[in-house]
């Protein structure tokens, strides 16, 4: 059953999380998307986690804090406001709670996020679980390459034995200076497109 034909999304390549996903040898069960909007990137990770690993009880983070806030889409654009309003975030909530249980909405900017949970982030079902691995990240967020150059600085602090990012919106920022970063930190480029790279780690 594909789930994802009821989000909407506002990229491509939506496929290249399944080709990730299923490289995962013994998935520790996280993962992350900054910049859920209306859910299309959460719902590919959950389905192929369910597809490929449905061993696996997931617990997914959906970092956005919406509010129509200003926000960057590229290198080049100095901010405006896209219409991610507080009605867009409960129309994307209700449906992804309804068909996901392993979804959790982290309403904060991303840079909120770490300042909050550097040390983890609590996850509750029947005990305290804290989250301070993350094996699957989706950087869907701010596209300018400072901003996401903190998000995977972040993420590599934290990353597991094995682990994917993937990135959207390439054209927005400078890809190639973050994949020489991750190359230089152990990574290794798995997948390019037009809109999305994903790079892999393992050790």
């Amino acid at each position: 059953m594909n789930l994802t034909l009821s989000y909407e999304g506002d990229s491509e390549e939506y496929e290249f999380f399944d080709d990730a996903i299923k490289l995962l040898k013994n998935p520790i069960g996280v993962s992350v998307e900054i910049g859920v909007r209306l859910g299309m990137g959460s719902s590919c990770i959950m389905n192929a986690y369910r597809k490929y690993h449905p061993h696996i009880k997931l617990k997914h983070l959906g970092i956005d804090p919406y509010g129509n806030i200003l926000y960057r889409t590229a290198d080049r654009d100095p901010g405006g406001r896209l219409d991610y309003t507080n009605k867009m975030k409960q129309e994307a909530l209700l449906d992804l709670i309804k068909e996901y249980p392993e979804f959790n909405l982290v309403n904060l900017e991303d840079s909120e996020f770490f300042k909050r949970f550097a040390d983890g982030y609590p996850i509750y079902d029947e005990h305290k679980i804290l989250l301070t691995q993350y094996e699957t990240v989706h950087f869907d967020g701010p596209h300018d390459t400072e901003s996401v150059m903190k998000e995977v600085e972040f993420f590599i602090a934290r990353k597991p034995k094995q682990c994917l990012y993937i990135f959207d919106d390439i054209d927005t920022h400078d890809i190639d200076k973050i994949g020489k970063y991750l190359i230089e930190n152990g990574f290794k480029e798995f997948k390019k497109g037009e809109r999305k790279a994903v790079y892999t780690y393992e050790s």
